[in-house]
């Protein structure tokens, strides 16, 4: 009987004992960075652990939704930083992320099977492959007014917030969709070669000057981590679409049969992508001039004939499709630039006379991707080519309001948000998006009790779709390593399957423990 019983409980807690094991070593130590020294080279270690749990709290019994609880995403960063000498730094990270949900829910709960999240567990319990398992790992070296690194890193060319625009290097992991999880966790690392070089010219007019290029040989290709549809592919963040089929009614669509997906080949000179950036000091300005020809991240799926027939849902009887689908990722060239300065002009001391900040970007696509859909018109094919523009514009601002907060600021952000599709089809529609797109985010949070309680509110609106999100949080910092945090997400959309209406059932509050040692 042990004999079977041991394995089972091995592999079914190991990770979470091992999770817990971890928190308690960090959490019960000393509230500080890590220093060593290996030789005589100084050695930091720094990261942090976290623990969340979630409830839906939408009403009624829903498809693509679990009542009640429904994750408890764990995560653990370990940051190392080795000073090898004095212009030579090593850098690396590694990282635990689960959902216990997976382990307290499966052939615990009728609804947890019957909707089939139990067979999304293989890609959203535990991220244990070694991508994952190994965020960044680099060795920088700077000498003079060069810097050259080498290895799996992250690359910043963005200036805006939550919505990544000039952000196209790295792929993104939106796997454990909207839940409370670090912005790290969100970015993947690749392995990339990245070189700069600083000047300081002798000019009014321009006070710094460096020129960035970035070499990525896809040694080992990755795109984005995708919410997609099904349940067991996308456990509780899978969409919810349905529609009606004229031969066999209301059926719901499942995930994917992805009959084929072509990656980029590993070293092949065809496929390497390469970025440059020179960024500088104008007039009081940061301005970037940032050119990329690579691939897009973001795969694209045609249509093709399936080979999983369609299958009733244990939950309401209603059959599941699973749409035959091919893709590849494809060719991404652009050109653009970033802006961002404050605005001292504009301080007002009645509003505590912080100078407000504008941040701008945009960048031109060439033969961008899209798919027709529902209709391809007659003689024309699923993928289309299209040159797109998009740009944002995004205004920080820090203001006092004494009668609400006598001691802290108020920060606020608020962006807008374009993309337009040039030669956009009469009669028809392309996949996901209109000719013109906006959307607009708007974020205010502030500090009382010396900065211990941190009321957060976040407000993004699908302009084009009429669709928002709403985030509401509440944090309390009990001291520089320790913080809770209380929040909630809701979803409103008006146009079915576009924009955040697909999430609809989604709205949950959370809870989070999170330590932090660096």
């Amino acid at each position: 009987m042990m004999n079977r019983i041991a394995p089972w409980l091995c592999s079914r807690f190991a990770p979470m004992l091992l999770a817990v094991s971890v928190t308690w070593a960090v959490v019960a130590g000393p509230a500080r960075a890590y220093d060593f020294t290996v030789g005589a080279m100084p050695l930091s270690v720094m990261g942090y652990v976290n623990q969340g749990v979630a409830f839906n709290i939408v009403g009624g019994d829903h498809y693509d939704t679990k009542k009640g609880f429904q994750s408890a995403i764990f995560q653990f960063l370990l940051e190392t930083k080795l000073q090898m000498a004095d212009n030579l730094t090593f850098f690396g990270s590694t990282m635990v992320n689960t959902d216990w949900a997976y382990p307290l829910l499966d052939g615990k709960s009728d609804e947890w099977g019957e909707k089939q999240f139990n067979r999304s567990r293989d890609r959203l319990y535990v991220f244990d492959d070694y991508q994952d398992l190994l965020k960044e790992l680099h060795l920088t070296w700077t000498p003079g007014n060069f810097l050259f690194r080498i290895g799996k890193q992250i690359v910043k060319w963005g200036e805006t917030d939550g919505i990544r625009l000039m952000d196209q290097i790295n792929p993104s992991d939106t796997r454990r969709g909207l839940a409370d999880v670090e912005f790290e966790t969100t970015i993947i690392p690749i392995w990339l070669l990245r070189t700069e070089y600083f000047v300081q010219p002798q000019t009014t007019w321009l006070t710094d000057l460096g020129v960035e290029f970035v070499f990525n040989p896809n040694a080992d290709f990755r795109g984005n981590e995708l919410i997609l549809p099904g349940n067991d592919v996308s456990g509780i963040w899978a969409p919810n679409i349905s529609i009606t089929h004229p031969a066999l009614g209301f059926c719901h669509v499942g995930s994917y049969d992805i009959v084929k997906l072509d990656e980029p080949d590993a070293w092949d000179p065809d496929t390497f992508q390469y970025g440059v950036r020179l960024k500088g000091i104008l007039a009081d300005a940061i301005v970037t001039l940032n050119y990329f020809n690579g691939r897009d991240n973001q795969p694209i799926f045609e249509s093709t004939r399936g080979r999983v027939p369609p299958e009733p849902s244990p939950w309401d009887g209603n059959l599941i499709l699973h749409p035959g689908k091919k893709g590849h990722y494809p060719k991404l060239h652009f050109v653009g630039g970033t802006f961002s300065r404050d605005f001292p002009a504009l301080r007002a001391s009645v509003l505590g006379g912080v100078a407000p900040v504008l941040r701008t970007e945009v960048f031109y696509a060439f033969n961008s991707s899209f798919i027709y859909s529902p209709v391809i018109p007659p003689g024309e094919k699923e993928l289309q080519k299209r040159d797109e523009l998009r740009y944002a514009l995004g205004l920080d601002w820090k203001f006092k309001v004494d009668w609400l907060n006598a001691k802290s600021y108020f920060s606020t952000s608020t962006q807008f948000f374009h993309r337009k599709i040039f030669d956009y089809p009469d009669d028809f529609y392309f996949s996901g998006v209109e000719d013109d797109n906006y959307t607009a985010t708007f974020m205010i949070n502030t500090s009382y009790f010396h900065n211990k309680l941190q009321p957060m509110f976040f407000w993004q609106r699908d302009i084009t779709f009429r669709a928002n999100l709403f985030k509401t949080q509440i944090a309390w910092e009990q001291s520089d390593r320790l913080k809770y945090k209380l929040g909630f997400l809701v979803f409103d959309g008006r146009r079915v399957a576009k924009g955040f209406q697909p999430f609809s059932n989604k709205d949950f509050v959370y809870f989070t423990v999170a330590y932090r040692f660096s």
